[in-house]
């Protein structure tokens, strides 16, 4: 294959692995949205109780999805070389780590769970309507673990579309059942906010079961009595990638609970507009999400079969497009944001200063799709650590600090918290480009 036509074709097969991960990522938040849609309808105290459980779930599932890449990266490297016993080997372990991490979250999400709500602020009867919405849908974890996991292990084969289908399907069962057990059903009682826990139960358990029927059909990833066996080299070698995965993720989380912390203290007015904008920008951001997977199987895959060339074109491809439609949908947010600010309020100074954030979001959007795409480049390359360091780095030296010193201190308020993110993306894109172009950042795994 000519150069000439690699090109094209990378591109092609680069949008085809992102836009069913970018679906699959929408249909994931949605499950989040129809909770908050139907038990809107029993209080505001339910919806604050979910609200707080939802902080510690999306901490769980960040947790859940980069330690999964460890998983991806082994597995998408020994498809590429056609080894599927070492592939499958990759997929065994990696739903071991996946079920112990999130057997300890549950078990501690579950005798923890009056400290955890009173940490969130939620006491009387607000810890109260939270407790068994908390217990049931945290205590579910290590369900929601290895259906992370083994989504992850059809997109590191390249395979999208399947996560896709399933999760349309968990979103279809997730409604029936949330409507009818919270709302009860002929001879069924009403069940409240208990209800919506047993219907995402059901749900996450369906979409689990679908995934591994659907797995059973495919040779890369259909588990037989002999890959069930144990290697502690390999679960060290697997650990060992996904712990500084997952330390990436948890410091992200703990700075924006701290910035988040100063935004609150800003005033009413502000706290919203953020909260809206990050609502609207989220759209771009999974989106970058959706072409960082496409990084990871392609870029491990061509480092499995030896194509080292081919890593740098896919990585330029996944960075190209997912900078281009990140920021042409960021651009079209700006532009309509007057109308969409009135989706959510109608006071005139919060639709102005969203205007602003998502005029500021617009140039941070190049520096944010480096960081997707080259974090998951550089874990497919085999180096977990430096990503991690990177993320540290901006996190706290220029993202929290800047919150803090120019938003929070000197008074800029909050386009200087928009302006700091900005700035912590540009920051590590930057370092990233250092890494890729001074060190071989394809190294071998064990």
């Amino acid at each position: 294959m000519t150069r000439s036509t690699a090109i094209p074709a990378a591109a092609k097969r680069v949008f085809q692995i992102a836009w069913p991960a970018i679906g699959e990522a929408y249909l994931q938040n949605l499950l989040g949205v129809v909770d908050a849609v139907f038990i809107a309808r029993i209080g505001l105290v339910a919806i604050d109780a979910v609200g707080v459980t939802n902080v510690y779930s999306m901490t769980y599932t960040g947790v859940f999805i980069a330690v999964s890449a460890a998983l991806s990266v082994f597995l998408s490297r020994a498809v590429g070389a056609k080894d599927y016993a070492r592939g499958r080997a990759a997929i065994t372990h990696g739903l071991l780590i996946a079920f112990i991490l999130g057997l300890i979250l549950s078990v501690l999400s579950v005798f923890l769970s009056v400290p955890l709500l009173h940490i969130m602020g939620a006491h009387g009867a607000l810890r109260r309507e939270a407790f068994p919405y908390f217990v049931v849908v945290l205590g579910i974890s290590p369900i929601i673990a290895l259906f992370t996991a083994q989504s992850a292990a059809f997109r590191a084969i390249g395979d999208t579309r399947t996560p896709l289908r399933v999760a349309l399907e968990m979103n279809v069962v997730h409604v029936i059942f949330d409507y009818i057990l919270i709302f009860g059903l002929g001879p069924i009682p009403a069940f409240g906010i208990r209800g919506a826990a047993f219907a995402m139960v059901i749900a996450r358990l369906y979409a689990l079961l679908r995934l591994w029927a659907k797995s059973r059909r495919m040779e890369a990833l259909a588990l037989h009595r002999r890959d069930l066996k144990l290697s502690r080299t390999l679960a060290w070698s697997m650990t060992k990638f996904a712990v500084p995965a997952a330390l990436e993720r948890l410091s992200m989380r703990l700075g924006q609970v701290i910035y988040f912390g100063l935004i609150v203290r800003m005033g009413v007015d502000v706290y919203a507009t953020h909260n809206i904008a990050g609502t609207l920008t989220a759209f771009a951001s999974t989106i970058g999400g959706g072409f960082a997977t496409a990084a990871t199987a392609t870029i491990g895959q061509s480092i499995g079969s030896g194509n080292e060339d081919d890593v740098r074109v896919y990585r330029r491809w996944c960075y190209i497009e997912g900078a281009v439609a990140m920021t042409g949908v960021t651009i079209l947010l700006c532009l309509f944001s007057p109308w969409l600010g009135l989706l959510f309020t109608h006071n005139p100074h919060v639709v102005h200063l969203l205007f602003v954030i998502l005029a500021i979001d617009v140039f941070s959007q190049p520096f944010l799709a480096a960081v997707l795409v080259d974090t998951s480049a550089i874990q497919a390359g085999g180096n977990s650590r430096f990503p991690m360091i990177t993320t540290m780095i901006g996190i706290w030296c220029i993202r929290t600090l800047g919150v803090y010193v120019f938003a929070w201190r000197l008074g800029f308020g909050l386009p200087a918290v928009w302006v700091s993110i900005a700035a912590d993306n540009a920051l590590r894109a930057g370092l990233f480009l250092w890494y890729r172009k001074s060190r071989n950042w394809v190294q071998k795994l064990a």
